[in-house]
């Protein structure tokens, strides 16, 4: 009888594409591995020594932000969300917290990083960023979203949506005032419900899920998902190819769909190192070295001026008297 613990290992990739009609990149991503303490990302790039690692006893991180503002600096956005989380979660990697409780706070000081970042006189109040990030833990793994950028997952060949988008379009598709293709084509179907840097506190939806051998995480901005279908991506998804070469055709489907926005991809796939065989580090070319738990439900009422939170590149600017119009939704996944 074995009596080894397993070791819980995790593959991962990540690439960010400006796309074909967008003057610069307002997405970004990270890894982090909050065992080590470290930060496995820089410029849009993941490091060598985080393609193939061991999941240790404090998990390790991956994330996506999207930055809003077009020429208002959303780029410096999302990075400030991803460096905040990356930073905060690593400092908080010791202590006895739960990783909802992390992310609670975690979340709240990026949000304020981006306020005070733009508090500044002379610089833009417009930006700010969506964030989705994922904690995984070993056969555990922690969900938070804010805005619609994605998580989802595929195991034993399907490909399932993990999150809900917090968009306008997605709220009124839920509640019956629009059907999935007229969704698909609505003119306000960028504009989001919350962001990080927005005028008010954000509530960021959680999730804590079980995840089993070989299952695979798929983390995306909207410049994949609104823009290449669903089964699509699960083809893709379902190759079976390394998960670098993965990654570049889902980013190469995105743009050749248009590539009208940025498109940021992060693939993980998980290993109980017991259920697999021997498999040697997958580095790529060039390179040398279920039941869900959701947040308790409650009632969000949310200040939008819907020009600020839209993700077109120049958004409308709104009369500074024009009074913010207000929202009543649930938290996405509460009960109806």
């Amino acid at each position: 009888m074995n009596t080894n613990p397993a070791t819980h290992q995790m593959v991962v990739f990540g690439l960010s594409d400006r796309g074909l009609q967008r003057e610069n990149n307002e997405d970004h991503f990270m890894v982090a591995d909050l065992t080590r303490k470290v930060i496995g990302v820089q410029d849009n790039q993941l490091r060598p020594e985080l393609f193939h690692h061991d999941i240790g006893v404090h998990g390790t991180v991956l994330m996506v932000a999207d930055g809003l503002g077009g020429h208002e600096r959303g780029e410096i956005a999302s990075q400030l969300a991803v460096d905040t989380m990356g930073q905060v979660l690593i400092d908080m990697a010791e202590q006895d917290l739960p990783v909802s409780e992390q992310f609670l706070r975690a979340v709240a000081l990026a949000h304020e990083a981006i306020c005070k970042y733009h508090g500044v006189p002379g610089r833009t109040r417009h930006m700010a960023s969506t964030l989705t990030v994922v904690h995984v833990g070993h056969g555990v793994m922690t969900l938070a979203q804010v805005g619609d950028s994605r998580a989802y997952r595929f195991s034993a060949g399907k490909l399932t949506l993990l999150t809900e988008d917090q968009t306008i379009v997605h709220m009124m598709q839920t509640k019956g005032m629009l059907t999935p293709e007229e969704a698909q084509h609505h003119p306000q179907r960028n504009i989001i419900l919350q962001a990080l840097g927005q005028d008010q506190p954000v509530l960021p939806v959680l999730q804590t899920l079980p995840w089993q051998h070989n299952d695979c995480l798929l983390l995306c901005s909207d410049g994949l998902s609104s823009y290449v279908a669903h089964e699509r991506i699960e083809a893709i998804m379902a190759s079976g190819e390394d998960e670098h070469v993965r990654c570049r055709r889902l980013v190469e489907e995105a743009n050749a769909a248009g590539g009208a926005d940025n498109v940021t991809v992060v693939l993980a796939r998980l290993i109980i190192a017991d259920h697999a065989c021997a498999e040697a580090p997958c580095k790529p070319p060039g390179y040398t070295t279920q039941q869900v738990e959701r947040t308790p439900w409650r009632s969000w009422t949310i200040p939008l001026r819907l020009p600020w939170l839209t993700k077109d590149d120049k958004p409308p600017t709104a009369s500074a008297s024009e009074p913010a119009k207000l929202l009543q939704l649930r938290p996405l996944g509460a009960p109806r």
